[in-house]
C-alpha cells in the first residue's frame, strides 16, 4: 500500500455528522475515540500478538457487551440516571 493509500485508507467520513458536529459534539466525539483507543492498547497488551484489526475488533465488541450489561442490569442503569443528572445541572 503507498503512501496515498495509506491516508485515504485511514479517513472516514460520515457526512451527517460532520454538517451538525457541534464543537461540545467534537470534543465529547475526541474522548470517546482516546478512550477506544486506550482499551484497543490494553487489549493489545493481554494478546500482543493480535493484530491492531483484531484488538480494534475486541474493542468494539467490548462495546457492544457494555452495553448489553446495562440493558440487562436496572442498577447500572439507575447509576447512569444519577450521572445523567450530574452531568445536566453542570450544564446551567
Amino acid at each position: 500500500m503507498n503512501r496515498e493509500e495509506e491516508v485515504k485508507a485511514a479517513i472516514v467520513v460520515l457526512p451527517e455528522e460532520i454538517l451538525f458536529a457541534s464543537p461540545e459534539e467534537n470534543k465529547a466525539s475526541q474522548a470517546v475515540a482516546f478512550h477506544s483507543h486506550q482499551l484497543t492498547e490494553f487489549v493489545h497488551t493481554v494478546d500482543p500478538e493480535l493484530t491492531r484489526a483484531e484488538a480494534i475488533s475486541l474493542t468494539a465488541l467490548i462495546i457492544k457487551d457494555a452495553l448489553g450489561h446495562f440493558k440487562e442490569n436496572p442498577q447500572l442503569v439507575t447509576q447512569l440516571k444519577q450521572i445523567t443528572e450530574k452531568v445536566r445541572r453542570l450544564r446551567k
